[in-house]
C-alpha cells in the first residue's frame, strides 16, 4: 500500500526538462563569481556565494528513531544508521550574499554535516568522509523557484550588490509577475535563530520516494524565544550572534526533531517549482530523528569560525545516493558549490577540505 501511495523519485513528472539548462547555469555561474569578487573587493576576503555571515557553529548529536515505518527508513534514517548516534556540526548564518546587519529583515539559514553515515554515496568525497550534508532556511518555500527565476533574480541582486536596499526599486523587479513572492523573504520574522523551524525548501530523494525535510525546535525554552527574542531597530547589528553565544553559555541544550514530508501528489507538491508549499495538513512532516546541541560550547570562537568559514566545505551532492537532490535548482548547486569553494581557496590561499570527523572542527 505504501509503495503505491508515494511518488517515486524517478517518475518523469518529478524532474521535467528545462530549456537551455546548461547555458542558463553557465550564465549564473558567471554572476555568482562576480558577486564573490564584489565581496572580495570590499573586504579583501573571499566568502561563499550565499549565507555569508556566520552567526554560530555548534556541535551536537543526531539520533535516528528506531523501527521507523518502511517508507521513512531510508538513507540517514535507515536501520543501519539507527544503530548508533551520529555526531553533527551546524552553522547558523544570514542568507544574503553580503555581510548583512542583523537588524535587517531577511531569510536565515543553517547547514548541517552528519558524520559516521552508512550507505552508498553519490561522490567519492562522501565515500571517503562518510558524511551527509543537509541545508535549511527558515521559510518552507524558495522564492528562487527554478533555474530561470534564479538567474533573473541574481542578475538584479548583482546589479545592486553595494546598495541592496535598491533591489526593491529595480524596474525589472517591480514589473515581475511574482513580485509578492520575491518580497516574501523580507516579511519573515526576525527573531532568535533557535526559535525557527528550518526547512529544506527544495526536494530530495528519500530512498525510492521524494521528500522535503525540516528541523522543528522541541525544547520548552526554545519555544518561548518566539515571543521573547525579536530584533528591533534598537538591537545590536550582531544580535543573532550575541543571542546564540548567550544560549550556549547557558543552562539549556537546544533540541530539534528531524522530520520528513513525503511527496504523494506531484500536482500539488511540485519538485521543479520550489515556491510551491507542500500542504502540511495533507502531507504532514513525520519525525525520523532527534537532535541535541549541548550547552558549554564556544560557538563563535575564532578558531572554530575560521576553520569552518575558510577551511571546510558542505555540498549536498557529496551525500547518499538515497538523498539525491532533485529539481533544476538543486542540479545547479552541484557545480555552483564546487566553483564557490575553488574561488575561496584561491583568493584566501587556503585549502578547503571535506571534513570526515567532527573532532577536526575546533
Amino acid at each position: 500500500m505504501a509503495d503505491n501511495k508515494y511518488i517515486k523519485f524517478d517518475d518523469p513528472a518529478v524532474e521535467p526538462a528545462v530549456n537551455a539548462e546548461a547555458q542558463l547555469q553557465k550564465e549564473l555561474f558567471r554572476i555568482i563569481k562576480r558577486t564573490q569578487e564584489h565581496n572580495f573587493s570590499m573586504h579583501r576576503h573571499a566568502f561563499p556565494a550565499t549565507h555569508v555571515k556566520t552567526q554560530a557553529i555548534v556541535k551536537g548529536t543526531l539520533t535516528i528513531t528506531p523501527d521507523l515505518p518502511a517508507e521513512l527508513a531510508h538513507g540517514i534514517a535507515s536501520p543501519e544508521n539507527a544503530k548508533h548516534p551520529h555526531p553533527i556540526a551546524m552553522r547558523f548564518a544570514n542568507e544574503p550574499s553580503f555581510l548583512q546587519d542583523d537588524r535587517a529583515p531577511g531569510p536565515r539559514g543553517c547547514g548541517m554535516k552528519i558524520f559516521d553515515v552508512s550507505g552508498t554515496f553519490m561522490d567519492d568525497v562522501g565515500s571517503r568522509t562518510r558524511t551527509q550534508d543537509l541545508t535549511f532556511n527558515n521559510a518552507p518555500v524558495l522564492e528562487l523557484r527554478d533555474l530561470p527565476t534564479t538567474l533573473q533574480i541574481f542578475t538584479i541582486r548583482e546589479r545592486h550588490f553595494r546598495n541592496p536596499d535598491e533591489i526593491a526599486n529595480d524596474p525589472d523587479m517591480k514589473k515581475r509577475d511574482d513580485l509578492k513572492l520575491q518580497q516574501a523573504p523580507m516579511q519573515l520574522p526576525n527573531r532568535h535563530f533557535l526559535s525557527y523551524v528550518m526547512y529544506s525548501q527544495s526536494a530530495y530523494r528519500w530512498g525510492p520516494y521524494v521528500a522535503k525535510y525540516a528541523l522543528f525546535p522541541t525544547g520548552e525554552f526554545q519555544s518561548a524565544l518566539e515571543e521573547s527574542h525579536t530584533i528591533t531597530e534598537e538591537s545590536s547589528p550582531e544580535q543573532h550572534s550575541v543571542w546564540l553565544k548567550e544560549w550556549f553559555n547557558g543552562e539549556n541544550d537546544a533540541t530539534y526533531d528531524l522530520r520528513v514530508q513525503l511527496c504523494e501528489d506531484i500536482s500539488g507538491q511540485s519538485v521543479e517549482d520550489a515556491s510551491v508549499q507542500w500542504d502540511e495538513s495533507k502531507y504532514p512532516f513525520r519525525t525520523v530523528g532527534s537532535i541535541v546541541l549541548p550547552v558549554g560550547q564556544d560557538v563563535f570562537g575564532a578558531e572554530r569560525r575560521a576553520f569552518w568559514d575558510d577551511g571546510m566545505k558542505l555540498n549536498v551532492w557529496y551525500g547518499l545516493e538515497e538523498h539525491r537532490p532533485l529539481g533544476s535548482v538543486n542540479r545547479l548547486r552541484r557545480e555552483l558549490y564546487a566553483n564557490s569553494v575553488a574561488f575561496r581557496a584561491d583568493m584566501n590561499a587556503q585549502e578547503v577540505r571535506a571534513v570526515g570527523s567532527v573532532d577536526e572542527i575546533p
